[in-house]
């Protein structure tokens, strides 16, 4: 301890000592005292016990560095073994090479098959793994469900139906929650499995003994949801009376009448049965996606059980009205607004409160009650009408009826949607928006839709005929044939309304006519279904009325010998029909509904939409039918207008007698000023540059046509009567010698001759 001076140590700070440094300060030094210089010799006692530990610790570290030399030359000696040890092998393989190739190949077979057995045996493990849980979960299951006390399967809740008091409904949604949650816990695993293996059969035995658990759950947990609900007054009674006699007074709800324990029952009850069918709806969707099952269309079990027991009241109502079936329509109507308030109170919270995503209680509700009305008209109406309809003598009276019972049906939808127009239908799945329509029920049988569009179109048809049948159906307002005003000519080509076409009094009628029978069908559910009746009704009706514009036209008797202005009207009038018609199917094809309808028809017909036969236009055909006739008798107009101008002047051509040329001008202008007041802006546009075209062409032509040697004054002749015909066109446009290039090259011609 020599030269050891104290004032010259330096101690390290005590918060930087670790825990077990102070420790054993604190053990050897607890005073003052112990550190004085009367304790020297306890200090040489501890330089002492610290010189041997040091001594211990490097005798150690030395030690250890001696042990991992060793180690590593002699895994350095192994590794330069091995090493040589392939080499060698190598060396014999390549030496005969024959036999070193199949060995090579021998090792590498080997080593593959050792690998693929490796993977079996993993695979093997992950699936006996999995059915041994899934073994445990469904046998646990089971053990909920079928071993409930002394209760025997498919009795489970035998006790429970005589004793509606809120403890016996808690044990009873214990133990439902318990299997619930177990077949959640299996469908987890299942839906694992499937993203990673493909172990159909191990999921069709799970599945089928969930299947067969459910088949005892769901049944037991619905009859005592009826139970629970008959236990306060549920179904009310229905004063079918006064829906006869035309009272509608408003019927008590009991579901606003319940308090206390049977709130609390109900709202345990409510829980249990969203709760199963939460996990069903689950479990349909996978199978779907997987399995390749038919998807269920999905319902709210709850609402459907406050219903199936109206129903049966309902019923029995619907049966004695079958003659007068606007009651039946007005006793679910008023039954289903009536107690939309309880629905909507009492309902809404418990589903929300049970997380079932997307459902609407007044939309299930609504939608719940109208399959009571579909599905008696289903059973119990259309099919006797259906029968009926093949017999000729009742036909007319099927018709009358059944086309009765859908203007019922129209309204009754109306009414229903009415009573949701506050909801939110962006949220709620169209497989069940489909059950708000009465309608359904041609969605679903093909040969009723099909009969109800032969009524429709025979109807419309009929109406139709009666209209035509009226002097008045081909008239043109008056006070819309309006000059042709150069001013203003982009104006009068914007045609929108029948009286800016023209148009005779039929074609509004007509699209009055089919706008009904599109009016009928909105509310059918399905879209496709929607657009093969409009097919088979207002496209098929539409074809029949571009008949009747071809025979008025027809009976026109148009000819070059003698043009009357009253035949040259008559044509007008099926072409500006034709022409309003036309821009009224394109406004209706670009509609959303027409869209949804042609995108509906291209998906359930690929084949001929990958050939290249697919429209973009809902009403192609019938619009190039239309454009087609309005064309043709354009240019039948032209034809004749330009034969009736040749046979007048072929005196000029042998004469070249300026008064004969003039008198078919002024004939040619009179015809133009009729066809003007009569035909609507754009086809008079086409046809007066094509007939002025063909005027062109044909004065070149034929007067100028041979080897004519014209002296001055023929000059100045043909040039006052090419102006007089400019002049025939002078109200239809600024210039109108730049329609008649040819005579206007002439006339440049014989000026720079004169």
């Amino acid at each position: 301890m020599e030269g050891w001076d104290p004032q010259n140590l330096i101690l390290p700070e005590v918060g930087k000592l670790c825990r077990s440094q102070s420790e054993y300060l604190d053990q050897h030094f607890k005073t003052q005292k112990d550190v004085s210089s009367s304790s020297i010799s306890s200090s040489s006692c501890l330089l002492s016990e610290w010189t041997k530990h040091c001594s211990d610790y490097n005798n150690r570290l030395l030690h250890l560095r001696t042990t991992l030399m060793d180690r590593t030359l002699s895994w350095i000696s192994s590794s330069f073994r091995a090493k040589a040890s392939l080499s060698n092998l190598n060396l014999t393989l390549s030496a005969s090479s024959q036999y070193g190739t199949a060995l090579k190949r021998l090792l590498g077979e080997e080593l593959r098959l050792l690998a693929l057995q490796l993977h079996r045996i993993h695979f093997i493990r992950q699936y006996v793994e999995t059915a041994l849980r899934l073994e445990a979960l469904v046998g646990d299951l089971e053990d909920v469900v079928f071993s409930s006390g002394n209760c025997r399967p498919g009795n489970m809740f035998a006790k429970f139906s005589t004793l509606l008091t809120s403890q016996d409904f808690g044990v009873k949604e214990e133990r439902l929650l318990k299997a619930i949650k177990a077949m959640n816990d299996i469908e987890e695993i299942i839906v694992n499995v499937e993203k990673a293996q493909q172990w159909h059969h191990l999921l069709k035995s799970v599945d089928h003994r969930v299947d067969k658990t459910l088949a005892v759950l769901r049944p037991e947990t619905l009859a005592e949801h009826r139970a629970l609900l008959a236990s306060f007054g549920w179904p009310p009674k229905l004063l079918a009376s006064k829906v006869e006699s035309g009272g509608l007074s408003k019927l008590l709800n009991p579901l606003l009448l319940m308090h206390g324990d049977e709130k609390k029952s109900y709202a345990q009850s409510f829980h249990v049965l969203c709760a199963l069918q939460q996990l069903h709806s689950r479990r349909e969707a996978r199978k779907f996606k997987t399995l390749g099952q038919k998807e269920c269309e999905i319902r709210l079990w709850a609402i459907d059980e406050l219903v199936s027991p109206l129903a049966v009241r309902m019923e029995y109502h619907f049966v004695k009205w079958a003659e007068q079936p606007e009651f039946m329509f007005a006793l679910v109507y008023r039954v289903t607004r009536d107690f939309m308030e309880g629905i909507s109170d009492i309902l809404q919270p418990l589903i929300d409160a049970a997380r079932l995503r997307s459902y609407s209680a007044n939309e299930a509700w609504v939608s719940a009650m109208v399959h009571i009305l579909s599905g008696f008209l289903t059973k119990n109406v259309f099919p006797a009408l259906a029968e009926r309809y093949k017999e000729k003598d009742m036909k007319l009276e099927v018709i009358s009826l059944w086309l009765h019972l859908v203007d019922l049906i129209v309204a009754f939808d109306k009414q229903m949607q009415s009573l949701l127009r506050y909801e939110t239908c962006l949220l709620f799945p169209d497989a069940q928006r489909r059950g708000i329509s009465v309608l359904i029920v041609f969605c679903d049988r093909p040969d009723w839709l099909k009969i109800w569009a032969k009524m429709e179109l025979k109807d419309g048809w009929k109406k139709l005929k009666a209209v035509l049948k009226d002097a008045k159906a081909w008239q043109i307002d008056d006070k819309h044939r309006f000059d042709f005003d150069v001013s203003t000519i982009c104006e009068t080509f914007l045609l929108s309304s029948r009286e800016a076409h023209k148009a005779p009094f039929v074609a509004e009628s007509a699209l009055k006519l089919a706008q009904e029978m599109i009016d009928r069908c909105q509310t059918l559910p399905v879209i496709l279904a929607r657009a093969k009746f409009v097919r088979s009704t207002v496209a098929r009706f539409f074809w029949y009325f571009s008949n009747v514009l071809l025979l008025h036209c027809r009976n026109a008797e148009l000819s070059p010998e003698e043009v009357d202005g009253s035949l040259l009207v008559r044509a007008c009038e099926s072409i500006n029909a034709a022409r309003y018609v036309e821009s009224k199917l394109q406004e209706w094809s670009d509609d959303a509904s027409f869209l949804e309808m042609k995108i509906a028809e291209n998906n359930s017909n690929m084949e001929e939409q990958q050939q290249g036969f697919c429209d973009d236009c809902f009403f192609e055909e019938e619009i190039k039918c239309l454009a087609e006739l309005e064309t043709n008798w354009l240019m039948e107009i032209v034809a004749i207008l330009l034969c009736q101008f040749e046979n007048l002047t072929l005196e000029y051509n042998h004469t070249e007698d300026s008064n004969v040329f003039i008198e078919a001008l002024q004939s040619l202008k009179n015809q133009l000023n009729v066809l003007k007041k009569n035909l609507n802006g754009k086809d008079f546009l086409d046809l007066w540059r094509s007939v002025a075209d063909g005027l062109d062409h044909f004065i070149c032509g034929s007067i100028l046509g041979g080897d004519v040697k014209f002296s001055k004054k023929q000059s100045n002749e043909f040039g006052t009567d090419m102006q007089v015909l400019f002049l025939v066109f002078q109200p239809f446009c600024a210039r109108p010698e730049a329609f008649f290039p040819c005579i206007r090259d002439i006339l440049k011609l014989l000026a720079m001759g004169g």
